[in-house]
Parts: structure tokens; C-alpha cells; sequence
């Protein structure tokens, strides 16, 4: 971690690189880390290459600051919550880079690698570093963190949340972050359109093996006809996982070119990672994806024993 801080200290024009179809917790990553950059005096860009991020984290500061397109120069890029390069939407780089994640896929591909994979979110990951850099954590800063935190948990009811994340947590909170703020925004933002995408959803769910396995697909169709945006339905997932006897939850989004995004979720001892890993994703153990074909679906179930 030293010599990653070190190198962020010389640098003076950074890049704040945030992954595709970007989630709470690399938002939240990157703006932690812009604060802290910010009051360093550094030139700082924040980078998405979407043009769509989910405005209800729009609450954060400087969430407005994120930039599709990269600056011509800068001498150091720092890679938050991204398991490998390509998923940061950058064709290539010429200069460092510093990777801060806590993925177990984690290709390792920047030349300093902050990769914890027992920390629930990279937002953690973030404090750990700010931690042990003797960096302040302002309001802002803590703001940004648990705000990540909570996004990548569900709200602490995801495994690899203990009794030391609740006391960071805690802490958090003493510097300035506001547990009720971020919940209102994260749990009760929601838009018409995203309740009708829900609800086109639900008519998709079917129940295989036993009713452990459960699959929902959301088509381009169904974005049209609720008016949704494609991070309207990142909480789909979570539906069918929280059927009473679903063990392992399949959620399909369709993309351009006949592929679909797959988001996997999991109870218990089910590694979903092994499968998303088997088609070129990655994630965690009971949260991971990929992008593939339709037909993977019976495949996919063919292949489990659960």
C-alpha cells in the first residue's frame, strides 16, 4: 500500500476509472478517493464510459464530476472495483496503474495491486488505504465509503459482513455519514418506470430443479414498454434470490447482438463465481456475471448439482 500512495502522491494528472454498467460501489470508490485527491491539490478526472449512471447516487458529492470521455493526458490511473481491465471500457494505457478491488477474480493487471478479496465491498478496500496512508477521512470521504459499502451488502445481509464491518460502519458514521440519508436514496428513489419494468419481470420468473433454481429475463422490448433505464433493473436479481427455496438465482438483461448480460446470485455454500468465470466473468461467491447467449441458461442448470 506504500509504495501505491507513494506513487499517487508524485502523480499529478489522474484517472479515477470506474467499471461498465457501473454500480454503487465503484461510484462510491471513485468519489471517496476524489475527495481525497482533490484536497491533495491533484488534477483529477472521474471516468465512466456509460453515459448512464444510477441517479440515486446522485446524492454523493461531485457525482456530477464523471466524464465519458478521457482527458488527452495523465500520468496515472487508478482502477477502482474493476476484476480486469477490459471491464473499465479503455482500450489501452500508457502510464501506471494503481488497482484497488476486492475481487477473488481479480486479474491482478495494474503495476500495484490493492486487492482484498474478505473485504464485502471495494469502498472498504478504499478505507483500508486511506487508513493506513494516515489520510484523513472527511464527511465527504466517510459519506462515499459507506455508502459503497451498503450498495455492495444489500445493506449488511450479504456474507463477509462481521462484527469488524459493523465497527467501521460505526466509525463511518461518527465522521459524518448519514445512515438515513443513504437509505432514503438507495431504498426509496424508485420511479414508475422502474416498477413497471418490475413488474413485465415478474411474468418472466420460472422455477426449475425443484424450485431451487430460479431465472428471470428482462428483454429491450420490455425496457420500451415500462420507459425503463438498463440500471432500473439492476435490483431484479435480488427478487428471485429471495424465494423462500431458490438457492441459485439466474437474471438475464438483454444486450445488443443477441447476447444477454447474466447476473448470478446464491445461498450458502453455492460458488457462482466458478460458473461466471467458466464463460469469462467473474465476482464473488454468491454474487457474479457474465455476458453470453440465451441457450447457456439450460446449460448452465444441466451442468449444477445444487
Amino acid at each position: 500500500m506504500k509504495e501505491a500512495y507513494l506513487r499517487m502522491k508524485n502523480a499529478k494528472s489522474i484517472i479515477l476509472a470506474t467499471h461498465t454498467n457501473p454500480d454503487g460501489d465503484t461510484i462510491s470508490s471513485a468519489l471517496a478517493l476524489y475527495a481525497v485527491l482533490k484536497r491533495m491539490g491533484k488534477k483529477v478526472t472521474l471516468y465512466n464510459s456509460s453515459n448512464e449512471l444510477p441517479l440515486n447516487f446522485d446524492f454523493l458529492p461531485n457525482f456530477k464530476r464523471f466524464k465519458s470521455i478521457l482527458p488527452p493526458k495523465y500520468d496515472l490511473l487508478i482502477a477502482v472495483d474493476c476484476a480486469d481491465f477490459e471491464r473499465l471500457g479503455i482500450e489501452s494505457v500508457e502510464c501506471d496503474i494503481i488497482n484497488i478491488d476486492h475481487h477473488a477474480s481479480n486479474t491482478n493487471f495494474g503495476k500495484f495491486n490493492i486487492v482484498d478479496k474478505n473485504r464485502p465491498s471495494a469502498s472498504l478496500v478504499v478505507y483500508d488505504f486511506l487508513v493506513e496512508n494516515q489520510e484523513l477521512i472527511s464527511r465527504d470521504v466517510a459519506t462515499c465509503i459507506y455508502t459503497g459499502l451498503v450498495s455492495d451488502t444489500n445493506f449488511f445481509i450479504y456474507r463477509g459482513v462481521d462484527k469488524d464491518i459493523f465497527k467501521i460502519a460505526s466509525i463511518l458514521v461518527e465522521k459524518g455519514a448519514d445512515p438515513v440519508k443513504v437509505g432514503e436514496n438507495l431504498k426509496e428513489r424508485d420511479s414508475l418506470a422502474k416498477l413497471r419494468l418490475t413488474e413485465l419481470f415478474l411474468r418472466s420468473i420460472e422455477l426449475k430443479k425443484n424450485a431451487t433454481v430460479g431465472v428471470g429475463i428482462v428483454t429491450q422490448s420490455d425496457f420500451l414498454k415500462s420507459g425503463a433505464s438498463k440500471t432500473d433493473s439492476e435490483h431484479l436479481v435480488n427478487i428471485i434470490i429471495s424465494l423462500a427455496t431458490v438457492k441459485l438465482a439466474l437474471f438475464l438483461r438483454e444486450l445488443d447482438g443477441g447476447k444477454y448480460k447474466f447476473s448470478l446470485r446464491s445461498k450458502g455454500d453455492f460458488d457462482v463465481s466458478k460458473i461466471a468465470l467458466r464463460y469469462g466473468g467473474g465476482g464473488h461467491k454468491n454474487a457474479a456475471g457474465f455476458v453470453g447467449q440465451l441457450d447457456l441458461i439450460d446449460e448452465i442448470i444441466e451442468g449444477i448439482d445444487i
